[in-house]
């Protein structure tokens, strides 16, 4: 008997899938198509089972008591993990112009936001590519929604291996993904993703000595898979900046008045969450263990909180999270309260390394007061598409996510 132990775990991500089914191959593995995900204590993956219990009530002096119990249906498959923001430069070009800016997250950040198109894209690329870098002397890489108007998004299977024992789960899709940026702690993606079916199989995988070097596949899978890169940087978020102003939409300011309102907030904490709102489809046949077979996105959802002290300002630009209080409390009958929101992590506006959280959008609920030793305020946002200076549920810009790297 041989115990597993978390901290041994290893987390790949691939897209060497059935381009129909999601179910992850067994051959054809190579460092385009998967990679080694650096995940953080607290992996989670589990399969549930749906039941139904059967009882009967009857009255007399012997009434059958008994049941039955039937497993009805697999649940989708259920899991979370952590990673860190870990931008870092590659000179692929040698000084040539061709340089970019990775990450590790960069293929779950494409596989949130890529749209399923034809069943052929690999990590990062293609015609519905959501993630994107732009080389030259500055370069950043971006993620957008522009490619994520679709029922379904890139389709992707996981690997995790323990010591003992390893399995993969088939069809996966990201459900949601959670920025938090608590001043104590470094900048962390918390990921929620679902799958179809989990199965035990027999994999190994060689460690590389350096991180140029593939890793090496064995036992029930074959090929390589991109190494993880363990040098690249951390993001401190106590260093974190927010950028917010109130702007127009239909000729109407978030703050009141008729004129535009920056403010000046310092971070004590908070998070952002962006949402696939995915369903499962499960079939409900008698006499056998349905599986879920497919899935559909929801409502694409980014919203969020800041948390801060009640700062009292002197009345000028830029204003302070009291005076934000105030002109919303005064401005109570606003039904959209519209703002822009950028979140500059782990540094400020021109600080490298950095990850801007850009929002041109959102609309602010009142902030809530929370009344301990130093007064502060909670202030929840909700990203909105926004077109010519008005809202618009088809436009998919609620969100873009740029790394930068020195």
């Amino acid at each position: 008997m041989a115990l597993n132990l978390i901290r041994n775990a290893r987390m790949f991500f691939t897209t060497n899938v059935d381009a129909t089914t999601g179910v992850v191959a067994t051959t054809g593995f190579s460092a385009t198509n998967t990679r080694e995900i650096q995940v953080l204590d607290g992996l989670s993956v589990s399969q549930a089972t749906g039941s139904e219990t059967v009882t009967v009530n009857e009255a007399g002096t012997a009434p059958v008591r008994g049941q039955r119990q039937f497993n009805t249906s697999l649940e989708p498959v259920e899991m979370t993990f952590s990673t860190y923001m870990r931008p870092y430069f590659n000179a692929v070009g040698a000084g040539t112009g061709d340089d970019k800016i990775e990450c590790e997250e960069e293929v779950l950040w494409n596989a949130f936001a890529a749209g399923f198109v034809d069943g052929t894209e690999e990590l990062i690329g293609g015609n519905n590519a959501a993630w994107a870098a732009t080389a030259g002397a500055n370069p950043v890489s971006t993620l957008t929604m522009a490619q994520s108007g679709k029922n379904q998004m890139q389709r992707f299977g996981m690997i995790i291996i323990l010591d003992n024992s390893a399995y993969i789960v088939d069809n996966c899709a990201l459900d949601q993904a959670t920025i938090d940026f608590g001043l104590d702690g470094i900048a962390t993606i918390a990921w929620t993703a679902r799958g179809t079916i989990m199965r035990n199989e027999s994999v190994t995988a060689t460690k590389s000595a350096t991180y140029a070097t593939d890793i090496t596949f064995g036992g029930s899978l074959t090929g390589t898979a991109k190494n993880r890169n363990t040098g690249a940087s951390l993001l401190a978020n106590k260093l974190s900046s927010v950028a917010l102003s109130s702007i127009s939409v239909s000729g109407n300011y978030g703050s009141g008045g008729n004129a535009a309102k920056t403010f000046d907030i310092a971070l004590t904490g908070g998070s952002i969450t962006l949402a696939n709102n995915i369903t499962y489809l499960t079939p409900a046949n008698l006499g056998v263990v349905n599986k879920p077979f497919t899935y559909f996105t929801g409502t694409r959802a980014v919203s969020g909180t800041l948390n801060c002290y009640l700062k009292t300002g002197t009345g000028a630009a830029p204003y302070k999270s009291a005076e934000l209080l105030d002109f919303m409390l005064d401005d109570n009958t606003n039904v959209e309260p519209a703002f822009s929101l950028t979140l500059h992590i782990g540094g400020g506006s021109s600080t490298k390394p950095r990850i801007t959280v850009a929002m041109p959008s959102v609309v602010l609920q009142i902030p809530t007061i929370n009344t301990e030793q130093v007064v502060s305020t909670t202030i929840n946002f909700t990203a909105q598409g926004l077109t010519s200076s008005a809202f618009d549920l088809e436009a998919k810009n609620e969100v873009s996510i740029s790394y930068y790297a020195q």
